[in-house]
């Protein structure tokens, strides 16, 4: 089994089988679309999609590898999950497949993520000799500015490194709307380095936000990307009910955390509350700046928004928002 990120797809073309792992739309669409040229060149001419949910036809999926095309013996085959996920039953169908596989059919799964126990499936085992898997998750922000390195050199571009953190800035989540602005940058700038000036005026702000993207930056202490995530978020008109449940949760947790540490260690209380590994760091920040009244304090703030909430005063619900975000930051105190 060979693991790839997307943008590597071009240097491993010539695999039977690929998983395409991730739910990002335009790394999903990018792959599948190199790999369809790349099959058609080698002869694959008859190339089928079916999308898989529990009403899916199967008997039609294993015909297809069974049945000889009268003008070409290849068969590309793409399976593709959506937005749902494997349960037993389609693991089921899955392993009946691996088992009808010929060397005239390639395989293209497309699932948005799958489990440690999932991968010890009779069709994970079975393909994965000849199988790559290619990472089609969204760059995080931490990933994105390398992202955008590596899609400029391959378009032959230069850009300001100020420049490219604006763009991420901007375009954070969205990769279809940064691809789409650097192909604008190219065709009104080409053949030469791109000042920060140059994207700037080019721009406008597409980034793609969850609730969690938030509650992280009010966690790390991050205000300025808090507010920029808030706004978007405000913007995408997110229902703010759901945006106070997830705080809510969030400030539960600290405060069984805060009165944890009382009489356990760091390590005992992240294990007895399932933190994970990667949000330990801005969780111990934040416990250690932070005082057990404020959370208090913070929730009973909460509370007094959602009734606010329920007596439909929408007109105020969003400034109430923002100044949560900084009160939860220790930049607005109650």
């Amino acid at each position: 089994m060979i693991k790839i990120s997307a943008d590597q797809i071009n240097h491993k073309v010539g695999a039977p089988y690929y998983l395409i792992l991730g739910s990002d739309p335009y790394l999903q669409h990018y792959v599948q679309t190199e790999l369809r040229k790349s099959f058609l060149q080698k002869g694959f001419d008859e190339q089928l999609t079916f999308v898989i949910d529990n009403q899916t036809d199967w008997t039609a999926i294993y015909d297809s590898c069974q049945a000889m095309n009268l003008f070409s013996a290849n068969t590309l085959i793409f399976l593709d999950f959506g937005e749902g996920s494997l349960n037993a039953a389609i693991t089921t169908k899955l392993n009946t497949l691996s088992e009808v596989l010929t060397p005239g059919i390639a395989l293209v799964i497309t699932l948005n993520k799958i489990t440690k126990s999932q991968e010890n499936a009779n069709w994970y085992k079975a393909l994965s000799d000849k199988l790559v898997v290619v990472n089609c998750t969204t760059p995080d922000t931490l990933q994105l500015p390398q992202w955008i390195k590596n899609h400029l050199q391959q378009q032959q571009m230069t850009i300001e490194p100020k420049a490219i953190e604006l763009l991420c800035y901007y375009y954070e989540g969205n990769l279809l709307a940064l691809t789409q602005i650097i192909a604008q940058l190219k065709l009104l700038y080409p053949n030469q380095s791109i000042s920060y000036d140059e994207v700037e005026n080019n721009i406008n702000d597409s980034a793609i936000f969850t609730p969690y993207h938030w509650t992280d930056a009010m966690i790390a202490n991050k205000t300025k990307r808090a507010i920029h995530i808030l706004q978007q978020l405000k913007i995408n008109e997110f229902e703010p009910l759901i945006l106070l449940r997830i705080v809510q949760r969030e400030l539960i947790l600290m405060i069984n955390l805060k009165k944890g540490l009382q009489q356990k260690s760091l390590k005992q209380v992240f294990d007895e509350y399932k933190v994970w590994q990667n949000k330990r760091t801005i969780y111990t920040s934040y416990l250690n700046r932070c005082d057990i009244n404020d959370l208090f304090n913070l929730l009973a703030k909460l509370t007094e928004i959602e009734i606010s909430l329920k007596h439909d005063n929408q007109a105020r619900i969003w400034d109430a928002m923002f100044n949560l975000s900084m009160q939860f930051m220790g930049l607005d105190k109650c």
